[in-house]
């Protein structure tokens, strides 16, 4: 379970349940709570819906912002347990995942959210991506997969790697030309130019888990994951070279600024920008040291941060 643990410590205890069958797999599913001062409840995932940055984490909690400043909860979710990602495909119409196989779906940009599907298998998903409104794939761990072309209606499984690997695949994201990446453990990866419908493994020359993965503008690709690696593909994913990132601390989500500059966050407070030609990072780390889970550029320039302290400044 080194995965569980350097991905976001705090949430360790709550993946760790589900994913050996846990109480929660077997009982019934409960609407989050309202809480005083969501903002500050552990996230886990944030995502752009228009200009609204919404985010996600444990027992359900759901945060959304207009400015960036000022926070609300959402007014209705339907589960308690940990959410692990999200992602929009417009401004009102987006998808969450979490543990046990829970797949939430909202139409008015994450006000109101709707328990739109449990997988059988109750699979813990990590990471989901959608084309347009009805066609999307999620993944998760121990080699999940599966794959929606009405919605998120119903689900078909997918084959991601050879029969019998139980790689957890972290995070799912697409390329500027469409294809598909996936950031797995053990230093994996995967392609797909087909939208989803087939994998094919990568050579990235890694050997520690890989966290998260960015498609940069000019069609190149970049990975990272534990131990502060950074590895920039060409947009076939055929090649990488390994970055100076200037953290050994593991590296949980990156985003590619409005001036072509990548930021990145990890364990331990770490918060690194990259210089235009990706050449160099200029590492800071918070006083608090408090670990962080993802991140979202705002419109004035500003990021937010996420993690087990909730929404973090810059």
């Amino acid at each position: 379970m080194m995965l569980l643990g350097n991905r976001l410590r705090v949430l360790m205890a709550a993946l760790t349940l589900v994913w050996v069958h846990g109480a929660y797999a077997a009982g019934t599913v409960e609407p989050a709570m309202t809480v005083a001062h969501a903002q500050a409840s552990p996230l886990v995932a944030v995502a752009k819906a228009g200009t609204r940055v919404v985010a996600v984490g444990d027992h359900g909690v759901v945060v959304m912002s207009d400015d960036g400043e000022h926070w609300r909860q959402a007014n209705t979710v339907p589960v308690d347990s940990l959410l692990t990602a999200l992602t929009f495909v417009d401004d009102q119409q987006g998808w969450a995942v979490g543990q046990a196989g829970v797949i939430l779906h909202t139409t008015d940009g994450g006000e109101h959210w709707t328990l739109q599907q449990r997988l059988d298998e109750q699979p813990g998903l990590l990471s989901l991506w959608f084309e347009n409104e009805r066609h999307g794939i999620v993944v998760g761990a121990y080699g999940y997969a599966a794959q929606t072309q009405d919605g998120g209606q119903s689900w078909q499984r997918l084959q991601v790697g050879e029969d019998g690997d139980d790689y957890h695949l972290n995070h799912l994201f697409a390329s500027s030309d469409g294809t598909l990446f996936i950031a797995a453990e053990m230093g994996n990866a995967y392609r797909s130019t087909d939208h989803g419908a087939t994998w094919q493994a990568l050579d990235t020359g890694a050997t520690g888990s890989l966290w998260s993965g960015l498609g940069l503008r000019d069609g190149q690709v970049l990975l990272a994951g534990m131990t502060g690696r950074v590895l920039l593909g060409d947009p076939a994913g055929d090649n990488w070279q390994t970055l100076d990132s200037g953290t050994e601390e593991a590296i949980t989500a990156l985003t590619q600024l409005a001036d072509g500059r990548v930021a990145l966050v990890g364990n331990g407070g770490m918060t690194a920008i990259s210089d235009a030609a990706l050449t160099r990072f200029t590492v800071k780390v918070r006083e608090d040291r408090v670990n962080l889970a993802a991140l979202a550029p705002l419109n004035d320039g500003q990021i937010i941060l996420v993690g087990s302290a909730g929404v973090m400044p810059q």
